[in-house]
């Protein structure tokens, strides 16, 4: 973005995973290279200084196989397999629950404490928390170190993250799932008794569809009961009285994008419209693509930190076409195309000159 000269583990990967990695694969090779100390990956700021308490550093992880299936280059993927391990290994010992089978940490990228938990926790019980956020990153960072551990022909490492996974996934749809709701949970809270936050959380809920942690029928309720605001989908709902826009009453682009892509998986178009809307709206009006704005008026003013030209939210705008419209789907030997296109954006639309591993597609 133009305020922001670094690059941030959880920027870089949820772009690179957007669109990316499709128009920059290299760029995305060396943007990840970049966050990764030691042969471990590098925490992003948070409560506390980081990790543990912010855990969603993993998203690498599902970056760093979303650049693979674009590109097919082994060496980048056994690069890639060492450093997910040794993060992954960490992570074995330092965050997971062994009761729910879940990740403790802050929720991901909602790295400003009081914007989306209460006053009265204090670092320790945000460590304690199990965001479904976070878990989703967890459990689609283990799916992906297994895939890569298959096309390594490394088994023993497929069947162990493969069985972590499970144990997330097990682990969300019986704690974080609300029924009467039909969408999940913010978070299990408490020290040594946890509860469930009722709130939804925006971005968790559309990575529980994309990354098909909650199954088939509970991804359609999930995209058809999660509350939206006029202007988008909030980060978290309802808003916490008194706190000012940034993550609390505010959309982000980049979020919405991700909950367009989900509303497409689960089939509702009228989801997707309203996604779309949201991402194009802002850009019109502002001329840029800004890195969040109001909930409650659609204005990036008043916002506590924003940004022109923000990657996540511009990679967010083309994932749109490029995942949406033209519904292209890279797999670990192949890429597929299942276009959803509402009745409202219906026309030709054409692909040509479309790059692909070692072929030019017309």
């Amino acid at each position: 973005g133009k305020e922001w000269a670094g690059v941030w583990t959880r920027d870089i990967s949820y772009s690179i995973i957007l669109s990316m990695a499709i128009l920059q694969p290299k760029v995305a090779m060396i943007s990840l290279k970049k966050k990764v100390k030691n042969g471990r990956i590098i925490q992003d700021t948070g409560t506390g200084g980081a990790y543990p308490i912010s855990t969603d550093r993993e998203i690498w992880a599902v970056a760093a196989w979303e650049v693979y299936k674009v590109t097919g280059d082994k060496d980048w993927l056994q690069y890639a397999h060492e450093v997910i391990k040794n993060s992954i290994d960490d992570d074995l010992q330092n965050i997971y629950d062994p009761e729910t089978g879940m990740v403790k940490g802050e929720s991901s990228f909602l790295d400003w404490r009081e914007e989306t938990y209460p006053v009265w926790m204090q670092p320790a019980d945000i460590y304690e928390s199990e965001c479904l956020g976070t878990n989703a990153v967890h459990f689609q960072a283990n799916m992906a170190l297994a895939q890569i551990s298959a096309v390594l022909g490394l088994k023993e490492d497929e069947k162990k993250y493969d069985s972590v996974a499970a144990k997330i996934k097990s682990g969300v749809n019986q704690y974080l799932w609300q029924e009467a709701k039909g969408y999940f949970g913010q978070y299990l809270y408490g020290r040594y008794f946890k509860i469930l936050s009722p709130k939804s959380e925006a971005l968790g809920e559309a990575l529980s569809v994309l990354f098909n942690l909650a199954d088939s029928s509970r991804q359609q309720t999930v995209i058809a009961n999660t509350p939206v605001t006029p202007f988008g989908i909030s980060c978290i709902y309802p808003q916490i009285p008194g706190i000012p826009p940034y993550h609390n009453d505010a959309v982000w682009p980049f979020v919405e994008s991700y909950w367009a892509l989900a509303s497409a998986k689960a089939g509702n178009e009228e989801a997707v419209v309203r996604a779309i809307s949201a991402v194009y709206r802002p850009a019109a009006l502002f001329l840029t693509n800004k890195e969040n704005f109001v909930a409650s008026n659609g204005d990036y003013a008043g916002t506590q930190i924003n940004s022109s030209n923000m990657l996540w939210s511009l990679s967010g705008s083309i994932s749109l076409v490029y995942r949406v419209l033209f519904g292209i789907q890279f797999n670990a030997d192949n890429i597929s195309f299942a276009p959803f296109v509402p009745k409202v954006f219906d026309g030709k639309r054409t692909l040509e000159n479309f790059k692909y591993r070692n072929c030019v597609l017309k």
